[in-house]
């Protein structure tokens, strides 16, 4: 077992109990959770980790962050899910939206913990790069980067997949190009993944190990969740997202820097959530480091052209980023894009 582990597993059994009664009871955390819940329309849970020094690990490469997270409708508000200062690196809410997979970036260690603080444990060695769930037998996997490269060129490290029940249960997906995980995600049925190959180079990828088509250049790339044929990725400028319809090859841009109280400066770490007209980032960034860094959860217009509506999720001056966010399903099957880029069969509803 390792120190980072045995230390990190010591405090949540000590302490789980004090940091979930602690956050109760905040009326600006309840009046959040309401308008995250009218914005999403059904119940979600957002992820994220804090910085607790001047905000400048943006990247939550080092060890000084907390992990947070907010379920609109357990009455607790924003809160700790682990009562300890460590290194949490792009936490990531696992399908069923049941337990949270985050990586300590220094330890190069992927953890696992359930959504209530409980069971934390050693998951494999690497960084989490994105979680999905075969639609036939309904099993959830970690997509992890593993290998003995570290640094910058931890990029040429192959990309496995393991059964979130059973790591023991790994599979190659992904070695014939450097890849950045950050913005690794796999469509529905398992077929194609987007991502920087390696950045500033976005693309999709056929999986496993197939050919991989390059669609532009920028960062924090993001595959659109269900059925609907869309990726996007942050444009240099890190105000803009560029929107591509990948069956047709269409491609238009969307603003973020209009969010409320982003006033026009930069953000960073946009993904989609689990629902299509939903998608979260954290913002603005004034000046260097990132203290006035919040996490934003915004929602599309029916043709995806634009964000019509946002909620500002936290409010702080503490830095916090890698925001995921984790809807409860429903039934209303997935939006589809038709030849001209419009939205069609389910396009009203978020999911």
């Amino acid at each position: 077992m390792s120190k980072v582990f045995a230390g990190l597993q010591a405090v949540a059994r000590l302490g789980v109990a004090v940091a979930v009664l602690a956050m109760a009871g905040s009326a600006v955390y309840g009046d959040v959770s309401a308008e995250v819940r009218a914005l999403t329309g059904s119940r979600a849970r957002i992820v994220w980790v804090q910085h607790t020094g001047d905000g400048a690990d943006i990247f939550a490469h080092g060890d000084s962050l907390r992990l947070m997270g907010l379920d609109t409708d357990d009455g607790r508000g924003e809160r700790e899910i682990l009562p300890a200062t460590g290194a949490y690196h792009k936490p990531l809410i696992t399908p069923s939206g049941k337990q949270i997979v985050f990586s300590s970036f220094p330890a190069q260690i992927v953890y696992v913990v359930a959504w209530d603080g409980s069971g934390l444990r050693e998951f494999v060695h690497g960084i989490a790069a994105a979680v999905w769930q075969d639609p036939r037998t309904r099993v959830e996997w970690v997509y992890v980067q593993t290998g003995k490269e570290a640094g910058v060129e931890a990029r040429n490290n192959p990309i496995w997949r393991y059964r979130l029940d059973d790591p023991k249960v790994g599979e190659l997906v992904w070695d014939k190009t450097p890849t950045n995980p950050e913005g690794f995600q796999v469509s529905r049925d398992g077929t194609r993944a987007v991502s920087l190959f390696p950045w500033p180079h976005f693309g999709v990828a056929n999986l496993p190990n197939g050919s991989v088509t390059e669609l532009g250049q920028g960062c924090c790339a993001s595959l659109a969740p269900g059925g609907a044929d869309l990726a996007f990725h942050l444009l240099g400028d890190h105000r803009h997202l560029m929107m591509y319809a990948l069956d047709t090859g269409m491609m238009w841009k969307v603003e973020l820097d209009q969010a409320p109280g982003v006033d026009g400066f930069e953000s960073y770490h946009p993904t989609w959530s689990n629902t299509i007209r939903i998608m979260s980032m954290c913002g603005p960034f004034r000046g260097s480091g990132g203290v006035t860094a919040e996490i934003y959860v915004g929602r599309f217009d029916a043709n995806m052209r634009t964000i019509e509506s946002w909620v500002r999720v936290t409010h702080n001056e503490k830095g916090d980023f890698y925001p995921d966010v984790w809807i409860e399903p429903d039934s209303t099957p997935p939006g589809r894009l038709t030849l001209s880029g419009n939205l069609t069969r389910g396009a009203p509803s978020l999911h």
